[in-house]
C-alpha cells in the first residue's frame, strides 16, 4: 500500500446552540479534514479540531504542517508500521501540531483499512469489545434558565454523568451546582471544568469551597501544566484533578503519578489515535485513571475514532464525552451519524460502522471546502 495524495479541507458548520466556557464562545465548528488516497484508489478521511486555546493551532497552521510534511509522508508511509515509524521520527513536530497530524493519521488509517478491507480496530490490533458506552452531558457557561432546561433534558434522556463548565463567578456557579445537590441528583456523577481559570491555587480553593460539594473532580483548575498548584487543589478539596490542556503528550506524565490525577484523552489534542493509545498505556501503568474526551464540534469521524479508543481501554474509562452529532451540529459530515441515543448511550455491538473497513463511514465530500488553493 502507498499513500499517493493528501488533500486538505475544512468543514465550517454552525452549531444548533451557542457553546460558552471561560476560554471561548463557539457558534460553529472549525475542523481540519484530510483526504488520503492510496495507489489502488482507496480513499480515507480524517479530522482534527484545531483550537488555539488548547494546542495553539488554527486551520491555517494545520494546512502549513501538511504542506511542510506532505512529501515525507507520501514517500515513507506504506503500512501501519511505517506510519508508526514516521510518528516516532517526528515527535516534536507533532507535539506542536497535534490536531493537524490527527487528521492526517486518521485519513491514512481509514484509507489503509478500506484498501485492505479491515476495520480500524483490526488495523491497530485492538480487540473488539461489546457493551454499552454511556456519554457525559456537557453543560456550558450559559444563563441559568438555559442551564436548568438543559439539565432537565439530560435527566429525561437517561444521562447519569455530567460535566459543568465554571464561570469563576461564585454566585453564578453556586446557583448552577445547587441543581445537582444530593436531594435532586439521584445517581448523577458530577465533575467540573474550569478551563484554566485561576493563576493562584488559593483563589481556586477559596472559590470551590463556596460551592455545593456535589462533584468528584475538577478539570484544569490552574494554568496549563501547573502541576504543583493543581495537586494542592486536589489535596485541600479532597477531589481529583482532571488534566486536559496539561496532558497532551507522554512527557507530561513525567510530572504526575497516583490517584489524585485523571487524564482526559482527546484524540485530536494528542496527535492522533496511535499516540493517544501510547499515552493511555503509560498512564495506566502509573495508576492514573482516564476519560475519553472530545472537542466541542467534532464530527462523526472523531466520534468513531474515539470508540476505537474505548475498545482499546476495554470500555473501562471513567467517562466518555462527545458523540453529540446533530444534537449540536446543524449537519454532520458523514451519512451515518455517530451519536448517542435517547438514553445517552451507544451499544458497541450495534454500531454498523464497526463492521465496515477503515472508520466505516461515508463522507459527504460535497460539504467540504478545499484548502488546496
Amino acid at each position: 500500500m502507498q499513500i499517493v495524495e493528501l488533500q486538505p479541507f475544512t468543514f465550517p458548520v454552525p452549531f444548533n446552540v451557542v457553546f460558552k466556557h471561560s476560554s471561548a464562545t463557539r457558534r460553529h465548528a472549525e475542523n481540519f479534514v484530510v483526504q488520503a488516497t492510496t495507489d489502488r484508489s482507496a480513499v480515507g478521511f480524517g479530522e482534527g479540531c484545531p483550537r488555539i486555546y488548547v494546542t495553539d493551532e488554527t486551520v491555517a497552521s494545520c494546512l502549513n504542517f501538511l504542506n511542510e510534511h506532505r512529501e515525507s509522508l507520501l514517500e515513507r508511509i506504506s503500512d501501519v508500521a511505517t506510519l508508526r515509524g514516521w510518528i516516532d521520527d517526528h515527535k516534536s513536530a507533532i507535539d506542536e501540531n497535534p490536531s493537524a497530524f490527527c487528521a492526517i493519521e486518521l485519513a491514512i488509517l481509514d484509507a489503509f483499512g478500506k484498501q485492505s478491507q479491515l476495520p480500524i480496530e483490526s488495523l491497530l490490533r485492538i480487540e473488539k469489545t461489546s457493551g454499552i458506552v454511556r456519554y457525559t452531558g456537557v453543560m456550558g457557561d450559559s444563563p441559568f434558565l438555559a442551564f436548568w432546561l438543559l439539565a432537565q433534558r439530560y435527566r429525561r434522556n437517561g444521562f447519569t454523568d455530567v460535566k459543568i463548565k465554571l464561570s469563576g463567578h461564585a454566585k453564578k456557579d453556586r446557583r448552577k451546582l445547587e441543581v445537582w445537590k444530593p436531594r435532586s441528583r439521584g445517581l448523577w456523577r458530577v465533575r467540573l471544568d474550569a478551563n484554566n481559570l485561576w493563576e493562584n491555587h488559593r483563589d481556586c480553593v477559596d472559590h470551590l469551597a463556596t460551592l455545593p460539594t456535589v462533584y468528584w473532580g475538577i478539570e484544569e483548575p490552574m494554568q496549563a501544566r501547573d502541576f504543583d498548584s493543581m495537586i494542592h487543589v486536589a489535596q485541600e478539596l479532597n477531589c481529583k484533578v482532571i488534566l486536559d490542556e496539561s496532558c497532551s503528550r507522554v512527557d507530561d506524565l513525567d510530572s504526575i503519578v497516583g490517584e489524585s490525577w485523571v487524564c482526559n484523552l482527546r484524540i485530536s489534542k494528542m496527535g492522533g489515535l496511535i499516540r493517544t493509545m501510547e499515552l493511555a498505556d503509560v498512564a495506566r501503568q502509573k495508576g492514573i485513571e482516564l476519560i475519553v474526551g472530545a472537542h466541542v464540534g467534532e464530527t462523526s469521524l472523531l466520534s468513531r475514532a474515539a470508540l476505537a479508543l474505548v475498545q482499546f481501554l476495554n470500555n473501562a474509562q471513567l467517562a466518555i464525552e462527545g458523540a453529540f452529532g446533530t444534537y449540536l451540529l446543524k449537519e454532520d459530515l458523514t451519512e451515518e451519524v455517530i451519536e448517542f441515543d435517547s438514553n445517552s448511550a451507544i451499544a458497541l455491538e450495534e454500531l454498523p460502522a464497526r463492521a465496515r473497513p477503515g472508520l466505516g463511514l461515508e463522507v459527504k465530500d460535497s460539504k467540504l471546502i478545499s484548502l488546496s488553493g
